[in-house]
């Protein structure tokens, strides 16, 4: 049974005014997965003023549970004061709260050791550690979410606005910028239009001030010396990484040879010098790619172990809609590498169920989307012509000009990254609506 907020009687530090707010003592998202993201986005426990408008995030002990990830962390903030007894006490009448809650089964050790976070930082740092995120990217971001917020808080101030851009000039770059289009993204998810705009504003304002160097992609084309060029070009920019993981699949056994008979053409010619930067171009190539590669196995590896408890689950269905926040899409291309390699081996029942965990999953998914969206999922899913056929069919009413415009959006997305026959699929499926849409007409 899911743990509500409990409505609290607070008083504003700024104006004394005292108001109501809903605050909640216990976030346990086995029982409510969508408070995971609601928590991380820091929209649980804040609290604004009627009064005056003051407000920020409450000073309350907080238990966090995620069973998926065994994970049980408790935070009672300093400025509480509370002695160790009494955080002991109020801690464990917490933990045994989340414990009756559940069956006999599923009351694991990890019950008894919880974690301890000693700041509010230190507790969004062990959950997103848990998703596999390092403490070197948490410390990254959090750096990033600083300078943001200064950005922020004098954003109508335009002498100041400048003054804080170039004191953090060396920090807006193409990353920067892609977080603010994060918080977009989840801000318009929310309904929240008043921070959609802000935001909006604070990214023109960057731009007018920054010239952000996009990372980029060689086209397809592209000779061996042409992408050395490029990588050359990128090798001192911040967007570093995502160049070269822009690039990855063209960083093949090939390229290192072009590369290092390059290496070896300059040193034949006494260029001491290009042959130096060339050979340190390949070492800062490798080591990005074994630092990419150790990532993607860390994640991976959570992705596997969360794909072998669904698996255990004696009701797939409840588990994935408990553990909603766990499905993304390394999970889903994870799941489906698995199944190939089953059918490969003959393990059919094995595939099955890894086909299962994939198609349940993407309908978890498909219902948190609009209904357009979720069509444009289910026609590239279908094999063409006849599944993408009976579908539109199913939908004629749908396909009016704005889902049209959604598909083109669709296809130039695919179009740009490497998904290439994805998108010449969705295209061979836009040619079916434009041909329904004419028969619709006449």
């Amino acid at each position: 049974m899911p743990f509500p907020a409990l409505p609290t009687r607070v008083t504003c530090p700024n104006c004394h005014k005292p108001f109501m707010v809903e605050l909640r003592t216990i976030i346990d998202v086995g029982q409510e997965p969508e408070l995971k993201a609601e928590f991380l986005h820091q929209n649980i426990n804040v609290a604004r003023c009627p009064e005056c408008g003051a407000g920020g995030m409450l000073s309350s002990p907080l238990l966090y549970h995620d069973p998926a990830k065994e994970l049980l962390i408790t935070y009672v903030p300093a400025e509480l004061g509370m002695k160790a007894d009494e955080q002991e006490k109020f801690v464990g009448g917490l933990v045994k709260a989340v414990m009756d809650s559940l069956p006999a089964e599923k009351r694991k050790a990890y019950f008894f050791q919880p974690k301890t976070a000693l700041t509010m930082d230190g507790l969004f740092d062990a959950i997103l550690e848990a998703d596999g995120v390092s403490p070197e990217a948490l410390a990254a971001q959090r750096a990033r979410m600083r300078t943001l917020n200064a950005l922020v808080s004098v954003l109508d101030d335009d002498k100041s606005f400048a003054e804080v851009v170039e004191q953090h000039r060396s920090e807006l770059d193409y990353e920067f910028l892609l977080d603010i289009a994060g918080l977009i993204d989840a801000s318009e998810q929310e309904g929240n239009q008043e921070a959609v705009t802000m935001l909006q504003k604070l990214r023109e304002k960057i731009l007018a001030l920054v010239d952000v160097a996009e990372p980029q992609q060689a086209p397809a084309n592209a000779s061996a010396d042409e992408l050395i060029d490029l990588l050359l070009t990128a090798s001192q920019a911040e967007n570093w990484r995502t160049t070269v993981n822009m690039n990855r699949v063209r960083l093949d056994y090939s390229f290192f040879q072009a590369l290092t008979a390059k290496i070896e053409a300059a040193q034949q010619d006494g260029d001491t010098v290009k042959a130096e930067e060339l050979t340190a171009l390949r070492d800062k190539i490798l080591d990005e790619l074994d630092s990419q590669e150790t990532m993607l196995r860390s994640v991976e590896d959570q992705a596997v172990l969360f794909i072998m408890d669904l698996m255990e689950a004696p009701d797939l269905g409840a588990a994935l809609r408990e553990n909603r926040q766990g499905i993304n899409e390394i999970v889903l291309s994870t799941a489906a590498r698995l199944r190939a390699v089953a059918q490969s081996s003959g393990r059919e029942a094995r595939a099955k169920q890894l086909q299962t965990i994939v198609e349940k999953s993407l309908d978890i998914l498909e219902n948190d989307l609009p209904p357009e969206a979720k069509l444009i999922n289910q026609l590239m899913r279908a094999d063409y012509p006849e599944a993408t056929n009976r579908i539109l069919e199913e939908h004629r009413a749908m396909l009016t000009d704005g889902f049209v415009a959604l598909v083109d959006k669709y296809i130039e997305s695919l179009n740009g990254s490497d998904r290439g026959k994805l998108a010449e699929h969705l295209q061979q499926v836009r040619d079916q609506i434009t041909a329904k849409r004419l028969i619709l007409r006449s």
